[in-house]
């Protein structure tokens, strides 16, 4: 599935008058992001979630060819998680990917990750242009970097398409084997599936410093 990336125009973190008068400074939100800050977070986000998505397509391929989609269902469910974890140290980060509709509960969006969701399914509705990424200031002292995925692969509909069409009965049993509160079935082709969502401390961050205008 291609990473397919927007920039939602909502707002994700504040407070409402009512709280910071009665409790001056108290769940202020943080800081907006400088533009050079958004810009090296989300080259950065979009080059941490390719690489991830590389290193789990890799593997996932591979448990295709050795056994057909029942032996790639228990890669997900076994594999996925710690290859997903060994990236998000290697660069020093916390990666995940949510979704509205999760197969693994803990891959579950909350208010703010579904309202990402949200702007990106409604972007794909209104627009033939691919969304963009963005990244924002949900916590203070950190950059989040989030990117939509969107099922763009026939073979991706086998295990998250239609059941009795596009996934198999035997398929389907596997898949509530491992995931007994499944809820990533029925999707089409075209349709979000999930985010990623990359936090990166701001420390981590290096703006690529902008030239000086040379003077003649």
């Amino acid at each position: 599935m291609r990473i397919w990336l927007f920039i939602p125009l909502l707002c994700l973190v504040g407070c409402s008058p009512a709280s910071r008068e009665s409790a001056p400074g108290a769940n202020a939100p943080p800081a907006a992001l400088a533009v050079a800050v958004q810009d090296a977070a989300i080259k950065r986000g979009k080059a941490v979630a390719a690489e991830t998505f590389a290193l789990l397509s890799a593997n996932l391929q591979s448990a295709i060819q050795s056994g057909g989609v029942s032996n790639a269902l228990p890669f997900c469910s076994l594999a996925a998680s710690p290859l997903t974890a060994s990236m998000a140290e290697k660069h020093g980060v916390t990666l995940k990917r949510v979704t509205h509709k999760p197969r693994n509960p803990t891959a579950k969006a909350d208010a703010e990750e579904l309202a990402v969701l949200q702007a990106f399914e409604a972007a794909l509705i209104t627009t033939t242009n691919p969304p963009a990424p963005f990244a924002t200031n949900l916590v203070s002292g950190q950059a989040t970097f989030f990117a939509p995925i969107v099922i763009n692969n026939e073979l991706c509909l086998k295990c998250h398409g239609e059941p009795g069409r596009d996934i198999s009965i035997a398929d389907l049993a596997i898949i509530r084997q491992h995931y007994p509160q499944d809820q990533a079935t029925g999707f089409r082709f075209g349709q979000l599936r999930g985010a990623w969502r990359i936090d990166f401390p701001l420390g981590s961050l290096n703006p690529e410093p902008q030239t000086a205008a040379q003077t003649p």
